[in-house]
């Protein structure tokens, strides 16, 4: 599917934001990866960050392995009515449960910035092979150069929490960003 040039500088705004929020995780010692869920009118419904190295509280889910920034963003609205109409944005390539959870949910498309080699849901399955996950558009790093930026980001988390397959397949993907860490 071809993206039109309106949904190209939304992809755009929205991945730009989702990187802030990553970095925001970063400073509050998480993972740094951002997630928002954005309806059809390109009205943010949700922000969300990853929380598992904060403290929970009674709004947040954390310090937990499910405080993906994903995740984040599914607790917070809740409900969903007309999820088909939803764009669930991402810094990084979601996990097989942010991934799962958008299908059960019925989440219309997912985009992400960077790629997960490891941890990402299509290392272990195709997503459009998935039956639940066949109606979910997905975008994969539509822009290069927030690809780069994300990537430089979540790298030195990838080395710390991946074990040394993982972190090949990182380095292999991203040897630029990867370089010297």
């Amino acid at each position: 599917m071809t993206t039109a040039p309106s949904e190209t500088t939304q992809h755009e705004t929205f991945l730009r934001e989702t990187l802030a929020l990553a970095r925001e995780s970063l400073k509050q010692g998480s993972s740094p990866i951002g997630a928002l869920l954005v309806d059809k009118n390109g009205q943010i419904v949700a922000r969300g960050r990853n929380r598992t190295g904060e403290p929970q509280t009674a709004e947040r889910v954390g310090d937990a392995s499910v405080a993906h920034a994903e995740m984040d963003v599914f607790f917070q609205a809740g409900k969903l009515e007309n999820p088909q109409e939803l764009t669930l944005y991402s810094s990084l390539e979601p996990c097989l449960m942010c991934g799962g959870a958008s299908a059960l949910l019925e989440v219309g498309r997912i985009v992400w910035a960077t790629a997960d080699p490891w941890g990402g849901a299509g290392r272990l399955l195709a997503w459009s092979n998935h039956p639940a996950m066949q109606e979910i558009e997905i975008v994969p790093c539509p822009f290069p150069e927030l690809e780069t930026e994300g990537a430089s980001l979540f790298a030195p988390e990838a080395k710390k929490a991946f074990p040394d397959k993982g972190w090949a397949l990182w380095r292999k993907k991203y040897p630029a960003e990867t370089e010297g860490i």
